[in-house]
Order: C-alpha cells, then sequence, then structure tokens
C-alpha cells in the first residue's frame, strides 16, 4: 500500500496538475527515464502551477525576485520508460517569509512513479535571501484562475 504524500492534508486548490509524455532523450541505455529529469518534471509542473495562476515567472525577475531551487528530495517507486504518459501533480506545501516548498507526485495511471519536494529561496539579483513581497506570497496560497471562454475578451 502506498502512504498518502505528507502534503496531502493541504486544501486541493493549492495543486495543479499537467501531463507530459517521455521523451526518447529523456531515457537511459536501459530504456526507462534517467533519474535526474524527475527534476525537470517537479520544474514543468512548477511553472505549469503557476502559469495557472496567471504568472509568468519572468516579471517577478523583472522586479528582482528569484526562487531558485536551495532543496530537493525525491522518492523513486516505478520506472517510467518513453512515450509514456505521466501526470505531475504540484502542491505549494508550505510558505515561509523566505522560502516556498512543492511537493510533486508523478503517476502513471493509478501508479505513483516518484515523489519529492523542492525548496526554493526568495533571493535578489545580488543572491541574497531577501523576504518574499506579500503580493507575491499570496500567489502561493491562490487557486487556479479559470480560464476564459472560447471567443471571451
Amino acid at each position: 500500500m502506498i502512504t498518502a504524500t505528507p502534503w496531502a492534508h493541504l486544501p486541493s486548490y493549492l495543486t495543479s496538475t499537467i501531463q507530459l509524455t517521455v521523451r526518447f532523450c529523456e531515457t537511459d541505455l536501459m530504456g526507462i527515464v534517467h533519474h535526474a529529469n524527475y527534476l525537470v518534471y517537479f520544474e514543468a509542473g512548477r511553472v505549469d502551477w503557476l502559469h495557472k495562476r496567471g504568472i509568468q515567472y519572468e516579471a517577478w525577475v523583472k522586479q528582482g525576485i528569484h526562487l531558485p531551487v536551495v532543496e530537493t528530495r525525491l522518492r523513486y517507486r516505478k520506472a517510467a520508460r518513453f512515450d509514456e504518459t505521466l501526470v505531475v501533480a504540484s502542491t505549494c506545501a508550505e510558505v515561509t517569509r523566505v522560502t516556498v516548498r512543492f511537493g510533486y507526485e508523478i503517476t502513471r495511471g493509478a501508479e505513483r512513479i516518484c515523489e519529492g519536494e523542492t525548496l526554493l529561496a526568495c533571493v535578489g539579483h545580488d543572491l541574497a535571501p531577501k523576504r518574499l513581497p506579500a503580493d507575491i506570497a499570496e500567489v502561493f496560497r491562490s487557486a487556479e484562475i479559470a480560464p476564459a471562454a472560447p471567443g471571451a475578451g
């Protein structure tokens, strides 16, 4: 039995999902996804999480806000292979004055392939730690923005 992730108790609106297809270049000589690519999948999930809340990361960079990954944790449970469809669920698990923690679960159908976390630290252009601005911290506590209806606007 696979246990729940540590962030499973959080409100569902803090989670967003993205579907990815494993590319051949992401596999190793055994034909399975190379372990380093799961961090790439986490990043794709995190960027999509922000997009679904109306955020383009480049806008924060222009304000002098950077969020580098300073810590990671991964647990591999099953192998994924070329051309399989995976779902990356990204959850904003914790926001502090200076950091943001995301939890991830990668699944193939009902099977959990991998889970993990990243810790991001807020820094300025000089790479010195700085407090998350209140409006940015609030984004990490928000739900997805409903997409505009077709033909609207």
